[in-house]
């Protein structure tokens, strides 16, 4: 005597066979068809692609502006690290090599007195002059967000708040295939973005 779930069971087994059939025919099928033409867009004149990469190419001057504005936000980032080591590393692409020591120096002794900076450096570029591997960049930073706090506290450290118009001007040296700050001098003139 057969159970009812044998019954099934067989009557299951044997349209499984049936069901694969159905199922990967149409795609076996398919697959025996030759594709479909299809109409691709006309690609640019070689001309045109040529203008195209060259007009993506950032000049010079673009560069050494986008290099002082990595450099800031680089900066800023160390600081933030509070590791000699993480400072380093992220001064590196935006620094020249022979400043990286000094300016780490520098954040060391603000993190040892528990001081921490706040605020960022607004940029205002009038000027950019390229001169060979040099270039100069010429401008009227707004660093009045900016200073140095107390971080325990919260508290601004006196006589360290920014300026609205600070007149700086940032000399970069390309070296490696690359733009980096190799110094900063205020200039004691007013300035206006």
């Amino acid at each position: 005597m057969t159970s009812p779930h044998s019954s099934q069971t067989a009557s299951w087994t044997r349209r499984v066979p049936a069901l694969l059939v159905v199922c990967l025919a149409p795609a076996l099928a398919a697959c025996s068809v030759s594709p479909a033409r299809v109409q691709l867009p006309a690609r640019p004149a070689a001309a045109a692609r040529a203008a195209l990469s060259r007009s993506a190419a950032p000049t010079p001057r673009q560069q050494a502006i986008a290099a002082l504005g990595g450099y800031v936000t680089a900066l800023s980032q160390a600081e933030q690290s509070r590791s000699r080591a993480g400072a380093r590393r992220i001064l590196r692409p935006y620094l020249v090599a022979d400043r990286i020591a000094g300016l780490v120096h520098t954040l060391t002794s603000i993190w040892a007195r528990g001081d921490a900076f706040y605020g960022q450096d607004v940029l205002h570029v009038l000027s950019v002059r390229v001169e060979g591997r040099r270039a100069f960049v010429h401008d009227c930073d707004d660093t009045s967000g900016m200073g140095l706090e107390y971080a325990a506290s919260g508290q601004t450290v006196p006589g360290s708040s920014g300026v609205a118009h600070d007149d700086v001007v940032t000399r970069l040296e390309f070296t490696r295939g690359h733009w980096r700050v190799e110094s900063q001098l205020p200039e004691d003139v007013p300035c206006a973005p």
